[in-house]
């Protein structure tokens, strides 16, 4: 099922469960493999070339023993979770169009989700991060050190990092290798706890400076004894 508007995406379903699902705005599989340096670039690259006769460059993947069946399907149910919110926080938004596209090729992989369950989740979500006023398109600074709860994790020093008033959570996701889920739910918690401020849209055309180096010690130092 194709859904029109912006971003839009396509829902594939099996059996009345959703198989996967994917949408412009959410990081595709390749970005998070290759972007959070789980795989290199020609590797990725070779096994969608390659891949025709074992039905998906994950199949060949796990054929070549680069990744295992459990990572491939973490990633799969992660990137579907990820558009399912998507189009949530879009149809939250505004109405959207709905159209069946039948037989559509869809060689990605599949996954087993509970449609309803999914979207469920998706709309309480959606209607969460609303709450804060953070979505893809939110762009974010660092305001200062934490001051309570933060959990510090891998790749929180570059993602904290790029959090320079330009970058939009969609982007950081991207550029990172993360679920979009994931970089909405922190950005939530760094609202939160002060370390970091949203950008307004009459802001977002400013020339920013990058985050300010003793600012951005403070708040790793401070994460890193949270941890």
């Amino acid at each position: 099922m194709r859904v029109g508007g912006d971003p839009g995406g396509t829902l594939h379903l099996s059996g009345g469960c959703l198989a996967f699902a994917e949408s412009p705005v959410v990081p595709d599989l390749g970005s998070r493999l290759v972007n959070s340096r789980r795989l290199g670039i020609d590797l990725w690259q070779r096994a969608r070339r390659d891949s025709g006769a074992y039905g998906g460059a994950g199949d060949l993947l796990l054929r070549r023993g680069l990744l295992d069946a459990a990572e491939w399907q973490a990633l799969l149910r992660s990137a579907t979770l990820d558009a399912i919110l998507a189009l949530a926080l879009q149809l939250a938004r505004a109405p959207a169009s709905t159209g069946f596209v039948p037989d559509q090729e869809h060689r990605a992989g599949s996954v087993r989700i509970d449609a309803g369950w999914a979207w469920d989740q998706a709309r309480q979500e959606a209607v969460r991060l609303a709450g804060y006023g953070v979505g893809p398109g939110t762009r974010l600074r660092l305001s200062g050190p934490a001051r309570s709860r933060l959990v510090f994790g891998a790749e929180a020093t570059a993602v904290l990092g790029q959090m320079d008033g330009r970058a939009t959570i969609r982007e950081l996701a991207w550029r990172n290798g993360l679920a979009l889920f994931g970089v909405l739910d922190w950005a939530v918690r760094l609202i939160q706890d002060g370390v970091c401020a949203i950008i307004s849209p009459d802001d977002a055309g400013m020339s920013w400076a990058g985050p300010d180096p003793g600012l951005l010690r403070q708040v790793l130092a401070e994460l890193r004894q949270l941890a």
